[in-house]
């Protein structure tokens, strides 16, 4: 599922080219990708508005318009966006085509349809979950204090405090392996028995991994649109996600893999010791 740092490459590629827009129509097809409209619904909202800017909130893009008013999408597990010329060939599983008008399509392809797409006028409440986010890992206020604050009388591990959206915005299953490894902790430590220094640690290596990803991860907008909105990330250079088994890069032990919140976890037991 892609997390902050795919859906930024996402921003970076999508945006410039829709922002300024204008939507002269919007074909919707499926239901069950739309969150709080029907397809009729969703093209009475957005045909005639024009996109304001285009922005993220942890792991949803989110559209401005003229209005007001904003599109929340979440990409779920096989979400794509991409904007191509009107004669590209339509993609099975294409559930939203956004007509603008300059001639050009934004389309929503989802074969699995875990995705959803919201829109909000100004005046209604939105309900998408991005409002009980928690903050962005560039934030200011992300300091030691503040993970001490939230996490720090949970018995829940650090795998699953970084996993929870109410903490840090963005963080998911690959992150935050890279993050703990990173930071030389242990994902199974159960956030109460985090010391003060490793909430220091942690504190760094968040925004610095995030950073670090969405700089990797950057893409041409016809190398994007080439691979149809798929190639929002690169997984070639993770140092602990999927490497259980492997040889540690910086001490030689092998990764193990262990689970914690139900959620596969990859850590080297010689440089994050229990």
């Amino acid at each position: 599922m892609p997390e902050l740092p795919e859906i930024e490459t996402v921003r970076r590629v999508v945006g410039p080219q829709v922002e300024g827009r204008t939507f002269v129509s919007v074909r919707a097809a499926d239901n069950r990708i739309l969150a709080n409209t029907d397809p009729p619904g969703l093209s009475e909202r957005l045909t005639g508005r024009t996109v304001v800017s285009v922005g993220r909130r942890g792991k949803a893009l989110l559209l401005y318009d003229d209005l007001g008013g904003h599109t929340v999408i979440r990409f779920g597990m096989t979400g794509q966006l991409y904007v191509c010329p009107p004669d590209t060939t339509e993609e099975r599983h294409t559930h939203e085509v956004f007509f603008l008008d300059d001639g050009m399509e934004l389309r929503y392809v989802d074969p699995r349809r875990f995705g959803h797409i919201w829109h909000f006028r100004r005046d209604e409440e939105d309900t998408s979950g991005i409002r009980g986010l928690g903050l962005e890992p560039d934030d200011p206020g992300l300091d030691a204090g503040y993970l001490k604050d939230r996490l720090g009388r949970r018995s829940i591990t650090v795998k699953e405090g970084l996993l929870d959206q109410t903490v840090v915005a963005g963080i998911g299953n690959i992150w935050s392996d890279e993050m703990l490894f990173e930071a030389g902790i242990c994902p199974l430590t159960p956030c109460r028995d985090l010391t003060d220094g490793q909430f220091e640690d942690l504190a760094h290596v968040i925004p610095d991994i995030i950073s670090f990803a969405i700089g990797k991860n950057a893409v041409s907008r016809e190398e994007y649109l080439e691979g149809r909105g798929r190639r929002y990330y690169d997984i070639g250079y993770l140092r602990a996600y999927g490497h259980e088994g492997d040889p540690c890069p910086r001490c030689g032990k092998t990764f193990v893999r262990d689970t914690a919140g139900g959620r596969g976890t990859c850590w080297c037991p010689g440089c994050q010791r229990r």
